[in-house]
């Protein structure tokens, strides 16, 4: 079996093999990725010993709020010596158990020697609700979290509340299309509500190009990033996006795309309705139309459009604040990183791009805690220094 196949495991896989029951297969897959890598069994048999530690302990239900809240009591205490709790809590997944007793035993025992957690690792914290608002007039409005309230000079209203910006439809205004561009940074996301009713999730490093109130007989809007949309329903006037050769266009339906500059092509993945893609080919204009869990990848080099079945969940997760990873290598995951840790990527040689990785992650974590996940399961390590990230095998 490939290394590319044994590093490519799901952690709830690891999980259920320790402290489960799991079928034959599942066995026989653990088995395999724990036979390819020294480091994969030495994380297994931590996590067997946090366990068994527990068990002598009599501990398999620590309370864990309780364990973190005596744990900054205890650190609060310490002057001189510079202590991440991050390093302690270090994200696992779906092993929950090996974390509340690790946890547990740092404040209860005598086991772990305190000067292993003065370390000194940078953390990076993950991104948060922020964008720019331009409006028609050239006014840049930041927003965040807080609630707003901002009129455009056609007398729209446009509400800011709790990370959702919204614009209110008013039939008296007059029917002309004023147009807004909401621009997220490295590190920020951002939902909007249309005037139409059509909700839309903005990822981070996109820009979207937008009118205040539809008018004609389209709705069209720009992308560039990524977003997610979940259109009104309107036959009389089908939802545009367009996204530089290349036009996504419906009726009233959910479905994800992504088009960042730096990417080689476009991916628009449907949920739920249905979608005609057109784009511009080499010699005249390719259509296709997607049904749901299909995907369109249009090249951007040869200008051919590519369809496949996928789960549409792996592409929309970033939304509700989960990374999922499909065998996707560390090249393609630093991008995703990149863009939401608003850091840079450095690599000391192109092998260690090609490790490859299966499973979910939460996108609230430190940087740091997703790094010490990564480098359980793989042969590389990362090293931050202010907003750069190192990438290097392990010595």
């Amino acid at each position: 079996m490939s290394n590319k196949k044994n590093k490519n495991i799901d952690w709830s896989v690891i999980s259920r093999n320790l402290f489960g029951s799991v079928s034959e297969a599942e066995k026989l897959e653990f088995e395999e990725w724990l036979e390819c890598s020294m480091e994969h069994k030495k994380y297994v048999e931590r996590s067997k010993s946090f366990y068994v530690a527990a068990e002598n302990e009599e501990v398999k239900r620590p309370d864990t709020e309780k364990a973190i809240a005596e744990f900054k009591k205890h650190i609060a205490k310490k002057k001189g010596k510079k202590i991440k709790l991050a390093v302690v809590l270090r994200y696992a997944a779906s092993i929950l158990i090996p974390i509340c007793i690790a946890t547990y035993l740092i404040l209860n025992t005598n086991k772990f020697d305190e000067n292993t957690l003065a370390s000194g690792i940078e953390t990076i914290e993950p991104g948060s609700s922020k964008a720019e608002l331009l409006l028609a007039n050239g006014e840049v409005v930041s927003l965040e979290q807080g609630d707003t309230i901002v009129r455009e000079s056609d007398g729209t209203e446009i509400q800011n509340v709790s990370g959702l910006l919204k614009y209110q439809s008013n039939q008296n205004l007059l029917e002309t299309e004023t147009y807004n561009t909401l621009k997220i940074p490295r590190g920020g996301e951002y939902k909007l509500r249309l005037a139409d009713g059509t909700q839309v999730w903005l990822n981070s490093a996109t820009s979207f190009k937008y009118p205040t109130k539809f008018v004609g007989d389209k709705r069209i809007v720009y992308l560039s990033g990524e977003a997610f949309f979940e259109v009104a329903h309107n036959k009389e006037m089908p939802f545009i996006v367009k996204v530089d050769d290349l036009n996504v266009k419906v009726l009233g339906t959910a479905f994800n795309v992504k088009a960042y500059s730096d990417e080689k092509e476009i991916q628009t993945t449907l949920v739920n309705g249905k979608v005609e893609v057109l784009a511009q080919g080499i010699d005249n204009k390719i259509k296709t139309v997607l049904s749901p869990n299909f995907q369109a990848c249009y090249s951007k080099g040869n200008k051919k459009i590519e369809v496949n079945a996928v789960d549409a969940s792996i592409f929309t997760a970033w939304k509700d604040g989960v990374f999922v990873l499909d065998n996707i290598n560390l090249e393609d995951l630093s991008l995703i990183l990149s863009r939401w840790y608003d850091v840079d990527f450095f690599f000391v040689n192109e092998k260690v791009k090609e490790n490859y990785f299966t499973g979910r992650m939460k996108k609230y974590e430190s940087l740091q805690d997703i790094f010490d996940l990564l480098e359980q399961l793989s042969d590389v390590s990362f090293v931050i220094k202010d907003n750069a990230v190192i990438v290097q095998e392990k010595v």
